[in-house]
């Protein structure tokens, strides 16, 4: 995949990323990474920028863990519905061909009763 430079603005400061990713989704990066930034900057004033990064880091990594962990129990409850939809998946099998074994005997019950019937006169 090639790779392109791509201008992004963090915290009033002008960043050139080298990527293959497109260029929106970079923009869309730098701008979460920002949002952050500038989040934790309004309730820390006195922080020093170095401070700033560390923290800012943090707090995406937190949200990063966090939703890997969401998407791991996703993933575990697809698992589980998978796994049971092949179960139900089996008994409906099982009984659709019980349900046409008993088909099958009620139309030979039925031509017995008619044999049956026609020998006796009814």
């Amino acid at each position: 995949m090639e790779k392109k430079k791509v201008k992004v603005l963090i915290n009033g400061a002008e960043y050139t990323l080298v990527t293959a990713e497109p260029a929106e989704y970079v923009q869309r990066v730098a701008v979460k990474v920002d949002k952050t930034l500038s989040e934790i900057s309004v309730a820390n004033p006195r922080l020093s920028t170095a401070m700033l990064g560390m923290l800012t880091s943090i707090n995406l990594a937190d949200e990063l863990l966090r939703l890997e962990d969401s998407a791991d129990n996703l993933r575990k409850q697809i698992a589980e519905y998978s796994k049971s939809e092949i179960q139900l998946s089996t008994q409906v099998s099982e009984k659709t061909a019980r349900i046409e074994t008993l088909e099958k005997l009620v139309q030979e019950i039925q031509i017995e009763l008619a044999k049956s019937s026609a020998r006796n006169g009814y």
